[in-house]
């Protein structure tokens, strides 16, 4: 690295120093040589955001995720507090400071005025399904309930009716708990720091903020954990709430963290292994994301251990793999059978190591041997003395096999192993970064050495009197060669804008198909029980039935909107992608061939013997390197109406089909406004170049700077070998 920024400083001296700036300007940008003072900034920041090992934490709610951080980072100590709900599990970080504290990001107005609103929206939804069921419940009130048992009845009907569209009730439950805390939003501040001096302070402390009952709990979006703790040098873990995440904003944040991870592991309860919702949580992971590894923990494993069928003749090491074996299938067979759903990349990550299994509440009893505070904790270890005598007969060896249980060596060697090859990926980029820009300077320093050269090849075989007489010649050819030149430039401009108006509308009209495909993906159904009440056949006195209530299934329309919303965000960012990345490529490849087509114009037109080719190349080379084409830029927001996530149902379903299908028909026509919008851009800058006299003029300052440098030939030929043994000294 100190040898890449010395050969770019001593370059950068060079041409200042002998006054070849403007001359070398072209080059520079063709090379992309920037001044050293940027090299160095680049070369700081290929290295910082890189140091950290990232390594990202999915589970859904109660899979043990916590318990698993808990023993990793704080060897058992219960720091962090297990959330209860799903909106409770508040987005974790975890990265290393030399003091204990703890971050607080709560949620914005914003966020609270959409939880406001969608609540409100509940509260109507409650109250249609309570009147309609209260009126149902009066009509059949055969066994004489009173008005209020009947309310009752239909109050709790309507809630669990609720409960069923997950994403809208998790508003309602958020709200709920904003309500009932007491606490003004507007008292509190973006961000809150807690600094405490050892972790059972932190632990307590972090209750108010992200425990099932805390004060704040409702009100905090993340949290970013600063401790003083040797594993997490240079290592920064996100752990993240366990479902699909009904509050936009978090859940973009939380998928923005993820796509940066180079580790993922998915916690996965060893008693209800990969199930939908696992799988569901994937859809976080895929190939943009340069994940380098992934791996699935069996959580909660020691719960398995007490099965009949697992015990068998209570040999620790038999009963382990008698759990862990079957897990390992069902890990092939589950991905295996979703295999049309990843390409060979995504599958290959996610077969290609073996389970893991982890049972945090074994690290605890190992903490706390002989003083067991926790419920469970007692319980579990009550059962292993139980069913396997011989390895937890006593303390020595029940530690000894609780450690082998909570397998948290082997995790942190998973995590050893990614850190090594973290640092030869980070040790790759680099090389090939400081070769690639080493690489450039040897080329612009050949290239000076060429120019140089040409230099004192022109002085050595041209007398004054020749080029004076040159330079009359260009004086009687001029507006030709003005005229021409603009033709040559505008004919390659009107082609450059032809093809990239053919390329992009051929890309486009791809990327809206997956759109279309990944909405039918999206939708689902699924089946929900539902009562209601019936004659049952007796007749109970006069006139009067006998009813009861009967369950009966329905299936519901269903819809994905994270997968889709996903999707949808996806395509918006491809689009940008495509626009800039073709738009680009095709300014890149005109940039080359615009040199040799406005050559061939010239000295066909004026002729060779007129035009010197060196030194039209090296003009042209200036004036392009100068022209001022269009940046692009695109706009990759989503409209507020695609702005959900979770699984929806019913009138939101709907809403958000509708949305999408306008969302879609928007884009096209903005798309296609775009692209004429780009090409027109493109049209008037490479009109308005006005390359003819621009290259005119320079080719005249490149002549009369040679009949300058002949009026004292020998001077300007030391000058010139001077620069060349100064770039014969600079080390490549």
């Amino acid at each position: 690295m100190e040898n890449l920024l010395k050969m770019s400083q001593t370059l950068e001296n060079l041409v200042q120093e002998n006054d070849l700036v403007g001359e070398l300007q072209g080059i520079e940008k063709e090379h992309g040589i920037r001044p050293s003072a940027e090299l160095k900034e680049a070369l700081d920041e290929k290295m910082e955001p890189e140091r950290d090992l990232k390594i990202g934490i999915l589970g859904r709610v109660k899979a043990g995720k916590s318990s698993l951080l808990n023993a990793l980072v704080f060897k058992g100590q219960n720091v962090l507090p297990k959330a209860a709900t799903p909106m409770t599990a508040a987005l974790t970080i975890l990265e290393y400071s030399d003091k204990f504290e703890a971050n607080i990001e709560y949620y914005t107005k914003d966020d609270i005025d959409l939880m406001r609103k969608k609540h409100d929206k509940c509260l109507e939804e409650i109250q249609k399904s309570y009147e309609a069921q209260l009126d149902k419940l009066k009509q059949n009130n055969k066994t004489g309930k009173s008005d209020s048992e009947l309310q009752a009845l239909a109050d709790k009907f309507a809630k669990n009716q609720l409960t069923k569209d997950i994403s809208l009730y998790a508003y309602y439950e958020q709200y709920e708990q904003i309500k009932k805390s007491n606490i003004d939003i507007n008292t509190l501040s973006e961000n809150e720091n807690i600094v405490c001096s050892n972790y059972e302070e932190l632990s307590d402390k972090l209750k108010e903020y992200v425990g099932s009952s805390g004060e704040y709990t409702p009100f905090t979006k993340s949290i970013t954990l600063k401790l003083n703790e040797e594993m997490l040098k240079d290592v920064k873990i996100i752990d993240t709430p366990g479902v699909n995440d009904p509050i936009v904003s978090r859940e973009d944040r939380t998928k923005e963290l993820i796509a940066k991870c180079d580790v993922v592991f998915l916690v996965s309860p060893a008693g209800q292994f990969l199930n939908d919702v696992d799988l569901e949580l994937l859809s976080n992971v895929n190939e943009k994301n340069g994940i380098k590894e992934f791996h699935i923990v069996a959580s909660q494993f020691d719960l398995q251990l007490s099965a009949p069928e697992v015990i068998g003749n209570g040999v620790l090491d038999e009963a382990i793999q008698r759990v862990l074996t079957p897990l390992s299938r069902q890990q092939k067979n589950v991905f295996e059978n979703k295999k049309s759903s990843y390409n060979d990349k995504i599958y290959e990550q996610l077969t290609r190591f073996n389970v893991l299994y982890s049972s945090g509440i074994s690290t605890e009893i190992i903490n706390n041997y002989d003083n067991l505070q926790d419920e469970n904790a007692t319980h579990a270890l009550g059962l292993l003395k139980k069913h396997y005598p011989d390895y937890f007969s006593n303390k020595e060896t029940a530690i000894s096999n609780l450690k082998k249980l909570s397998n948290i060596d082997e995790i942190l060697k998973v995590l050893e192993n990614v850190r090594k090859e973290k640092d030869e990926i980070i040790k790759g980029i680099m090389d090939d970064f400081i070769f690639s820009k080493k690489s450039a300077l040897n080329q612009y320093k050949n290239e000076i050495g060429a120019i140089i050269n040409k230099k004192i090849e022109v002085l050595n075989s041209t007398d004054i009197e020749e080029l004076k007489a040159q330079i009359e010649k260009i004086k009687s050819v001029k507006s030709k060669v003005v005229i021409n030149a603009n033709a040559a430039f505008e004919d390659s401009g009107a082609e450059l804008s032809s093809k990239l108006k053919e390329k992009l509308n051929t890309q486009i009209k791809a990327l809206f198909g997956g759109i279309s495909s990944a909405s039918e993906n999206a939708k689902g159904s699924e089946t929900v029980t539902k009562t209601k009440r019936v004659e049952d056949g007796r007749v109970l006195g006069f006139l009067w039935k006998k009813y009861k209530d009967v369950n009966y299934q329905v299936s519901i329309d269903t819809l994905n909107a994270s997968s889709l919303r996903t999707a949808a965000q996806d395509a918006v960012i491809e689009i940008s992608n495509i626009l800039g990345d073709v738009y680009s490529d095709n300014i890149r490849m005109w940039k080359k061939t615009i040199l040799k087509d406005l050559l061939t114009s010239l000295q066909e037109s004026v002729g060779d013997e007129a035009l010197d080719a060196d030194m039209i190349k090296q003009s042209v080379r200036n004036i392009i390197a100068n022209i001022s084409l269009p940046e692009f830029s695109y706009d990759t927001t989503l409209p507020a109406a695609l702005q959900k996530s979770g699984k929806l149902v019913g009138y939101e379903r709907d809403e958000f089909l509708n949305a999408l299908e306008s969302f879609q028909s928007e884009l096209r026509s903005r798309t296609n406004a775009d692209i004429k919008a780009i090409c027109a851009t493109l049209d008037k800058a490479i009109s308005n170049a006005n390359i003819g006299d621009k290259f005119i003029n320079s080719y005249e300052e490149k002549i009369e700077q040679l009949a300058k440098d002949a009026q004292d030939k020998e001077s300007s030929l030391a000058r010139y070998r001077s620069i060349l043994d100064q770039l014969n000294q600079i080390e490549g």
